[in-house]
């Protein structure tokens, strides 16, 4: 038996254009002038994917319908702690309803095209908040706008 993989990812970007540099926290503390990318507080990161079918036999020989698979749909899910202040968190704000790209980085000393996946995003939900005596909490839902790419 294989032993499981262990699902994480070492940074989350969210940038405005697909072609915008990922900047991370440290990059941007050394040199303030590229705004960081990375996502500030993010504990949880999942991507579902579900493809929709349609039926493709209604008068079957053998009584049974049968149909096809057609398009796969892409939900993403974040989670963690609001960071007032970090650019990427207040830039996903910003783009409630609007379109954006999620990279999603596992390995970041990878060759191109092994480094994660680049999705191009809506965003359709942003919570924060959470009981007074607590920390401000974040959860953002997203839904795919297409294929992922891979960076």
């Amino acid at each position: 038996m294989a032993d499981p993989e262990v699902l994480y990812a070492q940074k989350v970007h969210f940038t405005l254009l697909p072609t915008t540099p990922l900047v991370t926290l440290e990059e941007a503390e050394v040199d303030p002038e590229p705004v960081a990318t990375e996502l500030d507080g993010i504990t949880e990161c999942s991507v579902s994917e579900a493809a929709d079918s349609v039926d493709t036999n209604y008068y079957g020989g053998d009584g049974y319908k049968k149909n096809a698979a057609t398009l796969t749909g892409l939900t993403i899910s974040l989670s963690g702690h609001r960071v007032r202040g970090n650019p990427a968190q207040d830039a996903l704000e910003g783009q409630f309803r609007k379109i954006g790209y999620l990279h999603v980085i596992r390995d970041a000393d990878a060759t191109a095209g092994l480094r994660g996946k680049r999705y191009k995003v809506r965003v359709m939900s942003f919570d924060s908040g959470g009981p007074s005596s607590d920390v401000d909490k974040l959860t953002v839902s997203l839904t795919g706008q297409g294929a992922p790419v891979a960076v």
